[in-house]
């Protein structure tokens, strides 16, 4: 591969290099190598949709105090249409596969796994931190990792022959189109925020970004342990 020495690197590309020892790790974890290869546990799948729906609901308060420090009518709308979707779409995709799983929509996801672990307590916790003390730019870095590995390791799965219908539905949702331009316009809005940032408030995003994808490899830890770790 020919690289260009005047190709110039956006702030979110940056972002993602600082963080590239762990962002790999996300992508090649052995939850989601086992996914691949079709022979990841039920049950830590199922694991992981519980506490993820309690991450996603936490994740949706988040945005709505994200969207209160914003000056910007555009990013209101923005944040409102994560919100929407997150609500309507992400989390309905996970009651579907819940259901498909035998666990029903009507069923308390408390008698299902009646704890919620501290990796999700303390990564939603975080976030809440960040909401309420942080700037805008602090809030936008330490929420990307999210949807941009999950859009990542979604798009790699993809490539793979996974016959198991819950996990096809699961990476079809993250490696979908809606899913690429929510990622795309998270790079645009970091990109922007960094233009209008100090050195020192660019150091700060990185902290966040960093962190965030430490939380999210915990997660997968997490899951893939079935909370023992």
């Amino acid at each position: 591969m020919i690289v260009n020495p005047y190709m110039v690197s956006t702030f979110s590309d940056v972002l993602k290099q600082h963080s590239i020892k762990t962002w790999n790790k996300n992508l090649s974890h052995s939850f989601i190598t086992e996914i691949s290869m079709d022979v990841l546990p039920l049950d830590k799948f199922t694991f992981y949709l519980k506490q993820d729906n309690i991450f996603l609901k936490e994740f949706c308060n988040f945005l709505q105090d994200a969207k209160q420090k914003s000056n910007s009518a555009k990013m209101r709308e923005w944040f409102d249409g994560l919100i929407y979707s997150t609500i309507n779409f992400e989390i309905q995709m996970q009651i579907q596969i819940l259901n498909i799983l035998g666990i029903s929509s009507g069923t308390n996801l408390k008698d299902v796994f009646p704890c919620t672990t501290t990796t999700t307590l303390n990564y939603t916790s975080y976030l809440r931190q960040i909401s309420s003390t942080g700037s805008l730019s602090e809030i936008v870095s330490a929420m990307a990792p999210c949807p941009w590995t999950y859009f990542e390791i979604a798009e790699k799965l993809s490539k793979h022959h996974i016959q198991r219908g819950i996990y096809k539905k699961w990476i079809q949702f993250y490696s979908s189109e809606e899913s690429y331009r929510q990622v795309e316009e998270i790079k645009i809005i970091l990109d922007a925020l960094a233009n209008e940032a100090s050195e020192k408030d660019k150091i700060v995003m990185k902290n966040h970004f960093v962190t965030s994808c430490r939380y999210e490899c915990l997660f997968w830890d997490m899951a893939y342990n079935l909370g023992c770790i």
